[in-house]
């Protein structure tokens, strides 16, 4: 993986608040510029409540501070995982020490392995099909540094730290760590750690977790792998059906965009964009765009309602231009717009028949305690009662008369 982490100054509005409570996950690519932030439901419900109380304790395996410099200590604990380390306030680490974990496939069972690919250096190969649905990994960060210090500490002293801190992780997961690109600690988060946040109540709460078996997953502009962060669990679900011998790949950015954008975009992380989907000939790119083109304006249209252009099939024409372009990871809402959409013109059958592949592509996006997910069972369940039945349905003659 190949990538650099762009932090800014996020702020947490009531409305996002509300949905990442909902729904538990980040619901777009900790990556990305100006993605959204990732928070515990717990903390997201505290940080709308304006509540600032500290009612967590590090947890008893957990082995820290030490090493502090204004206020910044190393935590860590040698028995989750490969260990994990913390670099971060004492507040933050016993928020991240009473997250939940969550049992992770053993090595063994692993449908892939590590290998060099051409053209990209190490990647992740197939070793057998792997099914749409399917999850992949499950991990929690082997490090996660508080993004304040790490952007503000002096290079010397924070060098220093981070140093004590690799120290404190057992072998392999020091190994790990150390074996990502970069020339540095400093230089390995900024490469490939992703942007997360565990404390709505806290501003200081915006961290970068590093993952380093997931940096070994490559970009690709139609990726067959779906990534989200939960708390600081990082899981990895297919997105599509992956052949043996296929390269597993996530994507670092954005995917509504040109070919040019894309590989503009991609050059801040210092290579030319080489997959399929760059790699086409210049028709097929722009036909390509031009289908990128029209989903923006259905989905306008959509939106706006404008009479002239929506009807009962829009929604189903912007499915069909997403799987024309292999977007499968953006599928569960396109499948959810043309659900609502059918409901909206009282096509019952319709309705259910998107609602129900909603549900499904939602699961494998965003997890099957998503708020999404739970909303188009019930449209499923019954178009007929969902407050979206027939709103946009013109009225009929009445054919008596």
């Amino acid at each position: 993986m190949r990538g650099i982490v762009l932090v800014s100054v996020l702020v947490l509005s009531g409305g996002l608040a509300e949905v990442i409570a909902r729904t538990g996950i980040c619901p777009r690519s900790p990556l990305q510029i100006n993605s959204p932030i990732c928070m515990s439901p717990e903390l997201l419900r505290l940080a709308a409540q304006k509540d600032t109380s500290n009612t967590h304790s590090l947890q008893a395996s957990w082995k820290g501070p030490e090493h502090c410099v204004n206020g910044t200590c190393i935590f860590s604990n040698q028995r989750i995982g490969n260990g994990i380390v913390l670099l971060t306030t004492e507040r933050n680490a016993a928020i991240a020490s009473n997250f939940p974990l969550v049992a992770s496939p053993t090595e063994k069972a692993l449908p892939f392995h590590v290998a060099e690919v051409p053209g990209k250096g190490v990647g992740v190969v197939a070793d057998r099909k792997i099914r749409k649905g399917e999850t992949i990994f499950i991990r929690t960060p082997t490090m996660m540094v508080q993004t304040a210090p790490h952007l503000e500490l002096e290079p010397g002293m924070r060098d220093v730290l981070y140093d004590l801190t690799v120290e404190r992780l057992p072998s392999k997961g020091r190994n790990l760590f150390l074996g990502q690109m970069g020339k540095d600690v400093y230089d390995k988060i900024e490469t490939n750690c992703f942007h997360l946040y565990i404390d709505g109540a806290n501003e200081s709460g915006g961290h970068l977790g590093c993952y380093p078996e997931i940096s070994r997953f490559n970009h690709d502009c139609r990726p067959n792998i779906h990534y989200r962060i939960n708390n600081m669990t990082h899981t990895t679900v297919a997105a599509r059906d992956i052949a043996p011998g296929e390269e597993l790949s996530i994507s670092y950015i954005e995917l509504m965009l040109s070919r040019e954008e894309r590989r503009s975009r991609l050059r801040k992380w210092g290579f030319e964009c080489a997959c399929s989907h760059c790699s086409m000939s210049d028709k097929q790119a722009a036909e390509s765009d031009a289908r990128l083109q029209r989903i923006k304006e259905l989905e306008t249209a959509l939106e706006n309602f404008n009479e002239t252009v929506v009807t009962a099939g829009t929604g189903a024409q912007i499915v069909d231009l997403y799987e024309k372009d292999r977007l499968d990871i953006y599928l569960g809402q396109a499948y959810t717009r043309a659900a609502l959409n059918f409901a909206l013109f009282g096509e019952e059958e319709k309705a259910r028949k998107y609602a129900r592949a909603a549900v499904e592509a939602i699961e494998r996006e965003l997890g099957p305690n998503a708020a999404d997910a739970r909303a188009m069972r019930i449209l499923a369940e019954n178009p007929k009662k969902h407050w979206t039945w027939g709103k946009r349905r013109k009225s009929q003659p009445n054919k008596s008369q």
